[in-house]
């Protein structure tokens, strides 16, 4: 394995994790080894699935893989419905690719909780003879509680339980300041982890096809091993959580029907497509990523943070295919140095850099700010009438209601307009970011927890090298400089689609217009709800006490 990996094991007897150990289990009959995927859903690369097919491979032993389904602790987290499909379209795949490729079973569980996870596979551990369970770590706080008590179940039995740092190009804790603690800032973190990888052996992690024939699991009989069962199985799950959710009256403004459409559309599921879309990427559209992102009618930036979500694709093959696309610009005689794909780059680092907060700052996941106390000094404001037309996007900013109403019907949205509603939200409306957050989760396809909670409070000035407090986005400048023509904001909110752009842009202009221009005051299109300016006057007050 390479350093870049690294593991947490737990025995009784402490075993280091090592790959070619060998422990009593192997002496006498066949090994039986189990690999729990979790967000994970990728053969190449899966860093836990490679070191136990060596293990496999070195003990002549058999391998199972297991996957559970756990819609009713998924909506707790606030799960999007289209993240929850699209796990659901991945799994069946993953399960041809496994039993081809490599010789293995996938069997798909529907569980209730992530304790009952617990019982289930300490149960199927004991009725299938597994010394050996492998996994990546996960670093949420229900996930991490989850792991531990199973670790003192199969502990109990000698059952290994290792887990691998597989979801960061760069395992948290990894990256830290001369007296070892974590950076606040993302920028010295950014040097240090870019100068880590240059000097670094970053190498991909290869999973060999096991030597016996693929295992079936004794297991209950709410358990599928094959992939159009598999299929069926997920599919239910979908339909069943699409019909709880219906049932939310907050979301009754989502046609959940049309965002899967969309995002099916969209995903395509499974790691070819990822790798793929990254391939397409890396030739297309990487060489102007620095000017491009920033404009949301474009589609350049890679699309690949749902399947990075997922683990439908490897972090790691993101950083080194980004890597060789600048060493070849190097062999052209081009700036070696480009900046656009230094900022792809950097855009990993981000990713990388909210987990590693997150493992140092674990009370993220209870609500809590990074800069408590900023945060407690903030009249949030709780208007549920404001919140509902900020997330239908009536809000009469043209900009945020087209964002929204992308994301409303899509289950993606631009991370430029990420920003910007976030921050009208939190700054001219002074809304507690708690509650976007929440709803960002409930839809996004590419939603995680550490990734969103960190734009949130960047966003909220209440983060982790968060944006000062007075500086606050216009969104009517926004759109002005990242959709000039409003091509983007007529896409989604086709009622303004006669209006200039020079109006959509301007908050006095379409203020005047829609009360007073007979050709627009008609449309059914509410004017702007704050005034921008008097807004942000009132947000550096209250930040300022």
């Amino acid at each position: 394995m390479s350093n870049t990996a690294s593991a947490t094991t737990t025995t009784i007897d402490d075993n280091d994790g090592n790959n070619n150990s060998n422990d009593d289990n192997t002496s006498l009959t066949s090994a039986h080894y189990l690999m729990w995927f979790r967000r994970d859903l990728r053969l190449h690369d899966n860093t836990a699935l490679a070191a136990l097919c060596e293990r496999a491979r070195d003990n002549d032993a058999s391998v199972s893989a297991l996957f559970f389904l756990t819609p009713e602790q998924w909506q707790t987290h606030d799960m999007s419905l289209v993240q929850l499909d699209h796990i659901a379209r991945t799994l069946p795949i993953l399960a041809n690719d496994l039993h081809k490729q490599l010789n293995i079973t996938l069997h798909v569980q529907v569980c209730d909780s992530f304790s009952d996870c617990v019982d289930s596979l300490d149960a199927l551990c004991a009725a299938n003879n597994i010394s050996c369970v492998m996994a990546n770590h996960e670093y949420e706080g229900n996930e991490i509680e989850r792991d531990a008590q199973l670790s003192q179940l199969l502990a109990k039995s000698d059952i290994e339980f290792i887990r691998w740092h597989d979801q960061c190009i760069l395992p948290p804790k990894s990256i830290t300041t001369n007296d070892d603690s974590m950076y606040q800032v993302f920028t010295p973190f950014y040097k240090k982890w870019r100068h880590t990888l240059e000097v670094s052996n970053i190498q991909l992690h290869k999973a060999l096809a096991i030597n016996s024939d693929n295992a079936t699991l004794k297991i209950s009989k709410q358990t599928v091993n094959t992939a159009n069962t598999i299929e069926a199985l997920s599919q239910k799950v979908v339909k069943d959580y699409q019909q709880s959710l219906a049932n939310n009256t907050q979301l009754s403004h989502i046609d959940s029907e049309a965002q899967l459409t969309n995002a099916r559309a969209a995903y395509p599921a499974g790691e070819v497509a990822a790798c793929h879309r990254l391939d397409q990427f890396v030739a297309d559209d990487i060489h102007n990523y620095d000017v491009s992102r920033d404009v949301p009618s474009l589609h350049a930036t890679s699309q690949l943070s749902a399947y990075l979500t997922i683990g439908a694709i490897s972090p790691r093959l993101c950083y080194l295919q980004a890597a060789k696309a600048q060493e070849q610009e190097q062999l052209h005689g081009n700036n070696g140095d480009n900046e656009d794909i230094n900022r792809w780059i950097s855009e990993l680092a981000w990713r990388d850099f909210y987990r590693h907060v997150l493992a140092d700052k674990p009370e993220l996941i209870q609500h809590q700010a990074y800069k408590h106390e900023t945060d407690i000094k903030i009249n949030w404001s709780y208007n549920e009438d404001d919140f509902d037309a900020w997330c239908t996007g009536r809000t009469g900013v043209p900009l945020v209601d087209a964002a929204m109403r992308c994301l409303n019907a899509t289950g993606f949205m631009h991370n430029r307009l990420r920003m910007v509603t976030a921050m009208f939200l939190t700054k001219d409306l002074l809304i507690d970011w708690r509650l976007g957050e929440l709803y960002f989760m409930q839809q996004l396809i590419d939603g995680d927890f550490a990734s969103n909670n960190g734009g949130w409070q960047w966003s909220a000035s209440t983060g982790t090298d968060s944006a000062p407090y007075f500086r606050i986005m216009n969104p009517f400048s926004q759109a002005k400089t990242h959709d000039p023509d409003g091509e983007f904001i007529k896409e989604w909110l086709p009622e303004l689609k006669d209006m200039p752009a020079s109006i959509l842009h301007s908050e006095d202009k379409i203020r005047k217009a829609i009360n007073t221009d007979d050709r627009f005051r008609r449309l059914d299109y509410p004017a702007p709800m704050v005034e921008h300016k008097a807004a942000r006057q009132l947000a550096i007050t209250e930040f300022k006490k």
